[in-house]
């Protein structure tokens, strides 16, 4: 993707393949704000704002480094949507959500957000976030950074409970305390499958969540992700009365192999949006 760097600013010279709107409201981010000059987002200690205004985009960040691999600028969107539209059922999808990008975001903050993510709806786990950083992440002067791995550790299993995580609540604690950066390192280094089925040894990880954390912390493209929304889709694009979302899940990581995560994205927004 073309963009041009300024001294405090990201400009992008072709939207197409960047929509922050639909990039932020598929369901793989939470900490971000609606602002009336477009969005502002949050990662780990990071900030950026994003102005979207006559259809010209520029991010403001102290960091441009940090934003320009979170937003994947570096990959070639164009090829991966055309490669997807070989697939007739896909086309639309990829139309509806063509600004959708896959965020690299920070791995120990992407498993914590998806444990709290599960039953839940996008308000509530927001406003969770949202508590968790004021009560435990560093004050950046306008707001908190996400809390490092020995705040977090830090956290009391009451608080949890306060601020409405429900029955996530032990999930989380039991999580934090079993993992390390030296864990999270390894993760890094791991196959999708090896990384997965360690995933899956945390407590609260099924693997739905584990893929979410392969997708969006890890950047593991080759995971689709399946929630109801993917198996309304599957059953409606194959003809097919299947419920089982693994099963669901299997069949579609094997069609799309490397393409998985992008396809799965496009299919989501599409189904969620159009409800």
């Amino acid at each position: 993707m073309n963009y041009l760097e300024f001294d405090n600013y990201i400009e992008l010279e072709n939207n197409d393949s960047f929509d922050i709107k639909q990039t932020l409201e598929c369901g793989q981010v939470f900490r971000y704000k609606v602002r009336d000059f477009g969005y502002t987002v949050y990662s780990s200690d990071q900030k950026a704002d994003i102005y979207c205004q006559n259809g010209n985009t520029k991010i403001f960040t102290k960091d441009k480094k940090y934003f320009i691999k979170y937003f994947d600028f570096c990959t070639n969107y164009d090829r991966i949507k055309s490669s997807l539209s070989v697939y007739p059922y896909l086309k639309p999808a990829i139309e509806h959500g063509k600004g959708i990008r896959i965020l690299r975001g920070d791995l120990l903050e992407i498993i914590i957000e998806f444990i709290i993510s599960q039953n839940n709806n996008i308000p509530r786990i927001k406003t969770i976030i949202e508590k968790i950083c004021e009560s435990y992440g560093k004050n950046m002067g306008d707001y908190f950074a996400f809390p490092t791995l020995s705040s977090l550790k830090s956290i009391p299993l009451e608080f949890f409970k306060k601020i409405g995580c429900g029955y996530r609540d032990k999930y989380l604690f039991d999580t934090i305390s079993c993992l390390s950066y030296e864990y999270l390192d390894n993760l890094k280094l791991m196959s999708t499958i090896d990384a997965r089925n360690s995933l899956l040894k945390l407590k609260g990880v099924g693997k739905k969540v584990a893929d979410c954390i392969l997708l969006f912390g890890l950047h593991k493209t080759d995971v689709f992700p399946t929630d109801t929304w993917i198996v309304k889709a599957y059953c409606k694009y194959y003809n097919s009365n299947e419920s089982d979302a693994k099963k669901i899940s299997c069949k579609l990581e094997s069609e799309f192999g490397e393409l998985s995560g992008y396809a799965q994205q496009y299919l989501f927004y599409q189904m969620r949006e159009n409800s």
